[in-house]
C-alpha cells in the first residue's frame, strides 16, 4: 500500500470518527461572563458572580431519564430542571415564542425571566435558557444579546419547536 493511500485512509478515518460524536451540554462556548457551576449529562449551568443571571443547556429530551444522575439542587427556586419547561406557557410560566423560534419567558415560580430556544447540533436538540433574577437590573434585551453571542460563538441559530 502506498503512502498516500494510508494517509488518506487516517484522515478520512478521523473526520468519520469526529463527525459521529455528538456534542453534549458541556461543550459549548459560554461567555467569560459566566463560570460553570454545574455540568451534568443532562444539562449544565453557568452563572455571572452573584449567581442572579445566567445561561442553562439542557437536552431537549425527558428528563426523567437522567433523575438519578443529576444534581437538582442546583439554584433551586431559580432555575426549572426540565428545559422544556422554558419553551411552553402554563399557570406559573409565561412564554411568548417570536417568529425567530426564540420565545421569551416570564417564571412566577422562580421570580425569573429571559429567553430560550432550541438548537440542533450534529441531530441532537438541546435547549438554550439565558435567564435572570426579576431582581436584577437585566432586562430582555441584555438576556437577548448575550443569547445572539452564545449562538455566534458556538455556530448555531434557534431552530421551530
Amino acid at each position: 500500500m502506498d503512502i498516500k493511500k494510508i494517509f488518506f485512509a487516517l484522515v478520512v478515518s478521523a473526520l468519520l470518527i469526529g463527525g459521529v460524536c455528538a456534542a453534549s451540554v458541556n461543550d459549548f462556548k459560554i461567555d467569560d461572563t459566566y463560570k460553570g457551576i454545574y455540568n451534568g449529562q443532562y444539562y449544565s449551568v453557568y452563572a455571572n458572580g452573584n449567581q442572579d443571571a445566567g445561561i442553562s443547556i439542557y437536552k431537549n429530551v425527558n428528563d426523567d431519564v437522567y433523575d438519578d444522575v443529576e444534581n437538582d439542587d442546583v439554584l433551586d427556586h431559580v432555575i426549572h430542571h426540565d428545559g422544556r419547561e422554558y419553551l411552553f406557557s402554563d399557570d406559573d410560566l409565561k412564554v411568548d415564542v417570536g417568529s425567530d423560534h426564540i420565545a421569551n419567558f416570564t417564571d412566577y415560580d422562580h421570580a425569573t425571566h429571559g429567553v430560550s430556544e432550541v438548537i440542533d447540533v450534529n441531530g441532537e436538540q438541546y435547549v438554550v435558557v439565558v435567564w435572570a433574577k426579576d431582581s436584577t437590573n437585566m432586562d430582555s434585551a441584555k438576556l437577548l444579546s448575550a443569547l445572539n453571542d452564545f449562538n455566534k460563538n458556538n455556530n448555531v441559530k434557534a431552530i421551530a419547536f
